[in-house]
């Protein structure tokens, strides 16, 4: 552990907490949403590196497949590029081979906000299709293990009383039948309050640290967040834009002099999220 590199992100955090209140005080609903967010992408942006950026908007599939929007999306530079709106703003779609996690946030953490933030990531992680990253020496697709977009929730206040880990547990069990093993939202942070990861271990915790008054729970959230990016990143191997661009059965083949349309016949090149 190196505190210098500590104090001087715990130092960006509390400022990062600071504008946040700002713009909650302004009490106009759409501006306050949005530098809630770029609040919480100035913390992360400094902790990534140039493999990674971030952006705001809707993740898409080869089929066209929108998902709901997204509040963050963390993508990889190396795979496939986003399709940007607002460069500025960074608002976009994201194709769904390059994002490598997405986190929603809230004002507070409730039962409402986390019911509509896992009905979002559900969608997205049920109806969004990744195309292969892996090929043959013929050129085949090649059945492989990837690792889906992790999801994750950050929450800037809760009104709960006596803030207890626990407690956040059963509110999230409630909506998720397997929060316990294999949780859809497995990274939750709570600011000035605690976070809690769901990880190989089980659920592990970390409480704000108030005798030192240190954010140790947005440490370990954006901690958490970096972490697995590599390891999410290459399982993906090399995903192909053409899947995006035209229909790969759609071709003509050169046989006997000529070139015949499909010779294979009709049909639809489908890939699935499982074997």
């Amino acid at each position: 552990m190196n505190n210098y590199y500590r104090t001087i992100l715990d130092g960006k955090i509390k400022k990062g907490l600071a504008d946040a209140k700002s713009a909650i005080e302004m009490k106009h609903p759409y501006l306050t949403g949005r530098l809630r967010e770029i609040v919480l992408q100035e913390l992360i942006q400094p902790m990534l590196n140039n493999n990674y950026s971030m952006g705001n908007g809707k993740i898409i599939d080869y089929k066209g497949v929108l998902s709901g929007e997204i509040d963050i999306c963390i993508y990889s530079k190396n795979l496939h590029p986003p399709i940007f709106f607002s460069s500025n703003d960074k608002i976009g779609l994201f194709p769904i081979e390059s994002v490598l996690n997405t986190i929603e946030v809230k004002s507070e953490f409730n039962f409402t906000n986390v019911k509509e933030a896992f009905k979002k990531f559900n969608q997205l992680d049920k109806e969004l299709i990744i195309t292969a990253g892996f090929h043959d020496e013929k050129d085949d697709v090649v059945p492989t293990y990837f690792i889906k977009p992790h999801y994750s929730l950050f929450t800037f206040d809760t009104r709960l009383k006596n803030y207890r880990p626990k407690k956040i547990l059963e509110i999230y069990s409630k909506i998720d039948k397997n929060w316990e093993h294999n949780p859809l939202i497995a990274n939750i942070c709570i600011a000035n309050k605690g976070w809690l990861c769901n990880t190989s271990k089980g659920w592990i915790h970390k409480s704000f640290d108030e005798v030192n008054i240190i954010n140790e729970e947005i440490i370990g959230f954006l901690s958490t967040l970096v972490n697995d990016l590599p390891r999410i990143e290459f399982s993906r191997g090399n995903p192909r834009i053409g899947y995006y661009l035209f229909d790969p059965l759609d071709l003509d083949k050169l046989i006997n002099g000529k070139f015949i349309n499909k010779p294979w016949g009709d049909g639809e090149f489908i890939f699935k999220n499982s074997f």
